[in-house]
């Protein structure tokens, strides 16, 4: 295995936090 960049932590950590905020303004917008 590769070791894992600082970069490529803070790409993954973003990637995650935007899916994250999506999914819960889909969810809200099911919902209503």
């Amino acid at each position: 295995m590769t070791p894992i960049s600082d970069s490529q932590i803070i790409v993954i950590l973003l990637s995650v936090f935007v899916t994250g905020v999506f999914a819960l303004r889909l969810g809200k917008e099911l919902y209503q």
